[in-house]
C-alpha cells in the first residue's frame, strides 16, 4: 500500500477495526462488503491483514487473567482529543466512536502495559497458547481430511472459546490464490465470517489462533489473493466446534 492511500481506501481501511471486533450492524456490514469488493485487491488485503492480527490479539488477551481496564477508559480517550476534534467530528465517525473505546483498551492491554505485553510475548512458564488450550479440562482435538489431500487438526476450548489450526500433509495454495479460515455460525441461512487469510501454513509449532463462539463450524476455503469477504468456493474442510 501508499504510504498515502486515497481517502475512500484510508476510510475503508478505518472500518477493519470494528469489524474484526464485530461492531457493526448486518446492514453496515454488507455495505462494507460491497465496498470491499469493489476495492483495489491490495486494499482487500489489507484489510483482511488487519482484522486478522486483531483477532489473534483479541484471542491472547482473551487467554489472559488479565484485569479489565477501568471504567474511565472512554472518557480518558476522549478526554485527551483535542476541543475542535471532538466538536467537529463528522457524523459518521461520531458514530464510530462506540468502538474506539474497546479498540483502545485492546491496544493498552497489549502495548501500554508491560506486564501484560510481556505475558502475551511470553506467557508464564513458555506455555504457549496452545498449551493453555490444552491443559483446559474442557479441550477436544478433532483431526478431519482436507480436500486435495492432507488434514486439518483443531483443538479448542468451548470454555476459553479459542482454537488453534495446524494442517498436516497440506500443500501451499495454487499461485494467486490463500487459503482463509471461516467460521460458519448454526442456523438456516448461516453467514460465515471470516476469521483471517493464512499467510502462511499452520502447523502444530506454529499454529493459527482463532477465537469462535460456541456451536459455530471452522472451515477452510481457497480465496483470491488477499482473502475474500464472503467464501467463494466449497470448503476444503470442515470442523464442528463442539
Amino acid at each position: 500500500m501508499a504510504d498515502n492511500p486515497p481517502r475512500s481506501d484510508a476510510e475503508l481501511l478505518d472500518l477493519a477495526y470494528p469489524c474484526a471486533l464485530d461492531a457493526v450492524g448486518e446492514i453496515e456490514r454488507r455495505r462494507i462488503e460491497e465496498r470491499l469488493a469493489a476495492a483495489d485487491p491490495a486494499v482487500r488485503q489489507e484489510f483482511s491483514e488487519t482484522v486478522r492480527r486483531l483477532r489473534e490479539v483479541m484471542a491472547q488477551v482473551a487467554a489472559l487473567d488479565a484485569q479489565a481496564p477501568p471504567p474511565e477508559l472512554e472518557a480518558r480517550i476522549l478526554a485527551a482529543l483535542p476541543d475542535d476534534g471532538r466538536t467537529r467530528l463528522p457524523s459518521a465517525w461520531q458514530r464510530r466512536m462506540r468502538w474506539v473505546a474497546p479498540v483502545a483498551a485492546a491496544a493498552c492491554l497489549v502495548i501500554g502495559g508491560s506486564v501484560i505485553a510481556d505475558r502475551i510475548g511470553s506467557p508464564p512458564d513458555g506455555v504457549s497458547t496452545a498449551e493453555r488450550i490444552h491443559r483446559q479440562p474442557d479441550s477436544r482435538t478433532l483431526t478431519k481430511p482436507v480436500v486435495g489431500g492432507g488434514t486439518v487438526m483443531v483443538e479448542f476450548s468451548a470454555q476459553q472459546r479459542l482454537a488453534v489450526v495446524a494442517f498436516t500433509g497440506v500443500a501451499e495454495p495454487p499461485s494467486g490464490r490463500v487459503y482463509q479460515v471461516w467460521l460458519v455460525p448454526v442456523g438456516e441461512k448461516p453467514r460465515p465470517r471470516s476469521a483471517g487469510v493464512l499467510v502462511e501454513l499452520p502447523s502444530t509449532a506454529k499454529p493459527f489462533v482463532a477465537t469462535f463462539d460456541p456451536g459455530e463450524t471452522l472451515a477452510v476455503s481457497v480465496e483470491p489473493s488477499g482473502g475474500s469477504v464472503a467464501p467463494t468456493s466449497p470448503p476444503i474442510a470442515g470442523v464442528p466446534l463442539v
